[in-house]
């Protein structure tokens, strides 16, 4: 049940995503002095139950009956958990380059669910997650690529030249988020590499960016970086396509000169580990 509320609860609250969390005072909007709680929260609950009826239905035409268990603790910390060689298939998709600050935009729902008790544990959080956050590492000393790949290093370097007047808030601070970004990207694979069994899958979903006017292909790197591990990309698969506008490309501190419409896009990276 608590995780039906927290599903639904800002939507009547006060609060709004536009789309990070906000007020609705602070974005112009009204506030909310009447919803149906009840029947919102109701519908989220029949919903989830017709997903696990959904789940257990399908469940029924397999022998084997998987069991599940979440640890809560970071993946990228691989603290020997999971066995070597002992996976068959992975599929995720890690958080985009696109500084969405996921921490501070579900703080309702982590206080909600007992997951953190307060600005201590959020900081944890911050510095558990797959990547930085530019607010974290802008002021901070320059991070180098933990590998060698030529073509992303001179991308980065077209970034951190960026806009140099703007202090802070030019092309050095985004440079240092984007690398970081990267060497958790190297830290995944070496990672994974190490618990994949022999020819195993993995489908990694990621998307392309647009840093500082930049655009950064993380899809295409993402499975270079991959093979530096000894990974076969098998298949680069577009899932989601669509434009964004001036509105996002423009924006002040995250695109720097970009005046173009760009196509963002997702992609499905099909990997194999090696044998």
């Amino acid at each position: 049940m608590k995780v039906a509320l927290g599903a639904v609860m800002v939507s009547f609250s006060n609060y709004s995503y536009e789309p990070s969390l906000s007020t609705r005072s602070a974005v112009g909007k009204k506030p909310v002095t009447c919803a149906d709680v009840f029947g919102i929260f109701r519908d989220k609950l029949l919903e989830i139950q017709a997903d696990i009826n959904h789940f257990r239905q399908r469940m029924k035409h397999f022998a084997h009956q998987p069991e599940a268990r979440v640890y809560q603790r970071s993946y990228l910390a691989d603290s020997g958990i999971l066995s070597p060689h002992s996976v068959d298939v992975i599929v995720t998709s890690p958080p985009y380059l696109n500084n969405y600050h996921y921490i501070r935009n579900t703080r309702p729902q982590l206080y909600w669910l007992g997951l953190v008790n307060g600005n201590g544990d959020l900081k944890k959080l911050e510095e558990e997650n797959f990547g930085r956050f530019w607010q974290t590492v802008r002021t901070g000393p320059s991070i180098q690529l933990s590998f060698q790949l030529p073509k992303l290093q001179q991308v980065l370097i077209a970034i951190q030249g960026r806009n140099p007047d703007r202090g802070v808030y030019g092309g050095i601070g985004w440079a240092n988020y984007a690398t970081a970004y990267f060497n958790d990207c190297d830290r995944f694979f070496r990672v994974t590499r190490r618990i994949m069994k022999p020819g195993g899958l993995v489908v990694v979903v990621i998307g392309n960016n647009i840093v500082q006017g930049v655009h950064i292909e993380t899809d295409q790197f993402l499975a270079q970086i991959a093979e530096l591990h000894g990974f076969k990309v098998d298949g680069m698969h577009r899932v989601r396509k669509k434009r964004t506008g001036s509105s996002i490309i423009n924006s002040s501190v995250r695109a720097g000169m970009a005046t173009q419409a760009t196509p963002l896009y997702e992609t499905a990276v099909e990997l194999r580990a090696p044998e």
